[in-house]
């Protein structure tokens, strides 16, 4: 029996000049969202991008993680933001009518 449903996920952080962003790629689901959440910076106040670009499914348990993590950034007195929305996610945000909860930006430059 193959475990290829824990590898269908991946998420890294990257310091940015003023944001740390958080790039998303696979299916932002049950299996993947706790890690998203988990790749939230624990501390710091600069603002939190998370790229989308390369999240190819998302369900319910995606999008929860979506608004926990603007929560727990709000919490801390941080920013949130998310970029590039993949059509995956979009079409989510559309059908839940919470496009307007979510900041979008351009994802910031390396330097």
């Amino acid at each position: 029996m193959s475990n290829e449903n824990a590898t269908t996920f991946r998420v890294r952080a990257e310091d940015r000049p003023g944001a740390v962003l958080i790039v998303a790629e696979g299916e932002l689901d049950l299996v993947g969202a706790p890690r998203l959440i988990d790749a939230l910076p624990p501390a710091g106040t600069s603002p939190v991008i998370l790229d989308l670009d390369a999240v190819g499914f998302m369900d319910s348990s995606g999008l929860r993680s979506l608004l926990e993590a603007r929560q727990a950034c709000l919490d801390a007195g941080r920013t949130f933001a998310i970029a590039r929305p993949s059509d995956a996610v979009q079409r989510v945000l559309e059908l839940v009518d919470l496009t307007r909860e979510f900041e979008v930006v351009e994802v910031p430059a390396l330097s």
